[in-house]
């Protein structure tokens, strides 16, 4: 989530707002946009709500609900326009191709 702290501008710009949904409490995604100096709105998710309506979290038998890392691009009318979802949690969305994704989808 820091590192679309640095496209933040250009993202709006191109009429973009960045929402980002965490599995931290509330107290801990305070803390992390005060340390990073995050701009854009940081939501909780603890129990996974958003995550398994976005169809972005599974269960392991026995073990807490995990969410894998996903950006969508919504427009105003609510249809995802733009979806990566990868459940390898180390490989996550390059920055260049968000924005050219972002570029191709600004009217």
């Amino acid at each position: 989530m820091v590192q679309l702290q640095e496209d933040a501008a250009t993202l709006d710009s191109l009429g973009y707002q960045i929402i980002a949904i965490g599995t931290d409490l509330p107290e801990k995604i305070a803390e992390t946009e005060k340390k990073w100096g995050i701009g854009f709105p940081m939501l909780s998710d603890p129990d996974l709500r958003a995550a398994h309506a976005y169809g972005v979290a599974y269960r392991q038998e026995g073990k807490r609900g995990l969410p894998v890392p996903a950006v969508f691009i919504v427009d105003t009318d609510r249809h995802v326009q733009f979806e990566y979802v990868n459940p390898r949690y180390q490989v996550r969305l390059g920055r260049d191709i968000l924005l050219v994704a972002a570029r191709g989808l600004a009217h």
